[in-house]
């Protein structure tokens, strides 16, 4: 879930307007509305955290729906970038958000950094019908805190895809890939794509970044008593060893020992002629290129599969709303999340290529019909596969995470051998836990 943000502190203030509604009741002989009192003005700070949502997203899918039913409403986004605007500098500075729109995954470590509160409260306080929301969905969210604890709301739902470069295919005499394609018969075609032609360097298939082929082969970090790393195991060497034959395709290495492309060498650079990724993660860029009247001429299939598990995409996935437990806006923040997750905003966030994250098939089967980028598209794929099972997220997967990571980076750039690099990173990880256990 590794998407790097672009600095942004948007002060998206917009002019406090009159509420304007009808207050109390109309005269049937003189037909005059009272008005109620304006309200008072209120500015709530969003912090992002790896929620795949562009500047122009967060506009067009959060601020301008709830400006519609609360104009008083204002927001200042911050995102963060890399090493700037983390938590813990958010905390330090006493920089507090009132609304956190993170990756689900993240929900354990806002939840140490004491970032987070139980809104379990607040959805009876409100009469929230979480029984709404996909099932898949709470099943991830509920796997932090007691059976009656609920730390975050879903936003919508991510959803895994492989978009591919008709172009590039046509230009080589390639066949273009198939729905449910494994990751195997991907790799074979990538094969045939990766190549220099006239000074260019095309890429056949970028595999994306370790964690997410592991979250779909539904490996853990740690055993199930929490107690060790389980990264030296069949499950990760099966996907090392399958990882590594990508890496080995001659000219797939760029300049640099460049071994991650993504969506800039696909949108951009068109260089990458297929690209497994999350949807969030590439909808927002394919749009506003689209929009501008950049022709790229793209589809999508399903997420490549596992052969051994034929039928599963990725794990449930997706962008939640939390509350800061300091922010003395919690009933707006509150007010804003209960908009943004109603049926009337979530069928326009779902035409817009946003999944709904409500389990309504009639709002699903409009999916992506507004979106420019998306029209004539294989829309479909996005349904084909199901989600695959989730592990059990723990406090220590955020580290663990980084290590598998570096691991396949040093595979990857190295040429270090698969028995080498999980072995090396079994005995960090092991350390690592000790360390964070002793904290």
């Amino acid at each position: 879930m590794r998407k790097r943000w672009k600095l942004a502190i948007l002060s998206m203030s917009i002019t406090a307007l009159l509420a304007g509604c009808s207050g109390g009741q109309t005269s049937g002989s003189e037909g005059k509305k009272q008005t109620e009192a304006p309200q008072a003005p209120v500015k709530l700070i969003v912090y992002t955290y790896s929620s795949s949502l562009t500047d122009a997203e967060f506009q067009q899918y959060f601020v301008e729906p709830v400006q519609r039913k609360y104009p008083h409403i204002s927001f200042t986004l911050i995102n963060r970038n890399g090493d700037e605007n983390t938590p813990e500098k958010l905390m330090a500075t006493g920089t507090y958000p009132d609304i956190l729109l993170v990756s689900n995954i993240y929900i354990g470590m806002f939840n140490q950094l004491g970032m987070n509160m139980d809104l379990s409260e607040m959805v009876q306080k409100t009469k929230m019908n979480v029984s709404k929301f996909d099932p898949g969905a709470m099943d991830a969210i509920r796997q932090f805190g007691t059976k009656s604890q609920l730390f975050a709301i879903p936003f919508s739902m991510n959803y895994g895809m492989t978009a591919y470069n008709k172009d590039i295919f046509d230009q080589f005499g390639v066949s273009y890939p198939k729905d449910k394609m494994t990751w195997n018969e991907m790799l074979d075609l990538g094969k045939k794509l990766t190549r220099k032609e006239k000074g260019i360097s095309y890429i056949g298939i970028d595999p994306g970044p370790v964690d997410q082929m592991k979250e779909q082969y539904s490996l853990p970090y740690v055993d199930e008593k929490q107690e060790k790393p389980v990264i030296n195991t069949d499950g990760y060497q099966k996907l090392f060893s399958l990882l590594k034959q990508f890496y080995e395709v001659p000219g797939y290495i760029g300049d640099k020992a460049k071994f991650d492309y993504g969506r800039n060498a696909f949108v951009k650079d068109r260089n990458l002629a297929m690209l497994p990724t999350w949807g969030n993660g590439v909808l927002g860029t394919l749009e506003e290129t689209a929009q501008q009247g950049v022709q790229l001429n793209w589809d999508l299939v399903t997420q490549p599969v596992f052969a051994d598990r034929p039928d599963y995409g990725r794990p449930a996935n997706m962008p939640v709303f939390m509350v800061f437990p300091k922010s003395p806006n919690k009933d707006a923040a509150f007010r804003v999340i209960e908009t943004l997750v109603s049926d009337e905003v979530q069928t326009a966030l779902n035409k817009k290529g946003r999944l709904t994250v409500l389990n309504d098939e009639n709002i699903k089967k409009q999916f992506a019909s507004e979106l420019k980028s998306f029209q004539g598209k294989n829309v479909q794929a996005v349904f084909k596969l199901k989600q695959a099972p989730g592990t059990v997220l723990t406090d220590y997967d955020v580290e663990l995470k980084k290590i598998v990571q570096e691991a396949a980076k040093d595979m990857a750039q190295n040429g270090k051998d698969v028995n080498t690099a999980l072995r090396e990173a079994q005995d960090k990880a092991v350390k690592k836990m000790a360390e964070l256990k002793s904290k």
